[in-house]
């Protein structure tokens, strides 16, 4: 199958020199991710996967984002929705698992802000460059939202009292203190982005495509999964809901000071 044969909406996707090149095209929406962006970031890994001469799968985002997380109306919508099975639109079209698990080397060229699923999105890439300007953050607590994600995919990058205090302060750090944690691979000043990704597939293609392939599966091994339902737990908190609506109506959320169960 050819990339010709695949039409995406929501991003581009091309191959140049063996790269796969995947461009997040939502830059008003600063690339936040709908059931659609997920399912067409999956299916263009997999065209990569599937494509001979494809050896490494390059993705970053269009305008001032790499990627911000979930759509938050599209969320409440389905979770507002009469159908039952709405929300599982969410665990249908997931993409993390298949970058994690990719054969090829996956690299996030992070080109602007990088919170929520935009940075699990980044996690579940093997190596990760940002530019000096980038923000970095954990923010799906204040909408009252516990995503099972987050903690498996950083779990094995930064310390355990790093990651707890991303998640329960939901506080946003800077692109030098992400890498000085172990959250990301490199930084680079705003304006070299593209030339140090394209130095860095050089250095990656030094080694054995083979050799590359089989640390990835020994690796990944010895990583934490989450399973899917984990997921659902999060969405269906009222708290979730709450959050949402708050979100949408530019007020803060009000929540109870009790543990639902």
């Amino acid at each position: 199958m050819s990339s010709h044969d695949v039409n995406f909406e929501q991003l581009e996707y091309k191959v140049v020199d063996s790269v796969a090149r995947i461009r997040l095209n939502r830059p008003d929406a600063l690339n936040s991710f709908t059931t659609k962006l997920y399912g067409e970031i999956k299916n263009a890994v997999r065209l990569a996967n599937s494509d001979e001469t494809v050896d490494i799968i390059v993705i970053t985002g269009a305008g001032r984002a790499f990627a911000t997380g979930g759509d938050l109306q599209e969320v409440l919508d389905r979770l507002e929705d009469n159908n039952p099975l709405s929300m599982y639109a969410y665990d249908d079209n997931m993409p993390f698992d298949t970058i994690k698990y990719s054969a090829k080397i996956t690299i996030a060229s992070i080109n602007g802000v990088c919170v929520a699923g935009g940075l699990a999105l980044a996690s579940a890439c093997d190596l990760q460059v940002s530019i000096k300007s980038a923000v970095f953050g954990i923010p799906e607590a204040r909408i009252g939202l516990a995503s099972s994600m987050m903690p498996s995919l950083l779990l094995s990058n930064i310390s355990l009292s790093k990651l707890k205090y991303l998640l329960f302060t939901a506080k946003s750090i800077s692109a030098i203190e992400a890498e000085r944690i172990g959250l990301i691979t490199e930084v680079v000043e705003d304006d070299e982005l593209d030339r140090r990704i394209e130095n860095l597939i050089n250095e990656v293609r030094r080694t054995s495509p083979t050799a590359r392939s089989l640390y990835k599966e020994f690796i990944n091994r010895m990583l934490p999964v989450a399973p899917n339902s984990d997921l659902q737990r999060g969405f269906r908190s009222t708290e979730f809901k709450e959050g949402l609506r708050a979100f949408g109506e530019k007020r803060n959320p009000k929540f109870q000071r009790k543990i639902e169960n």
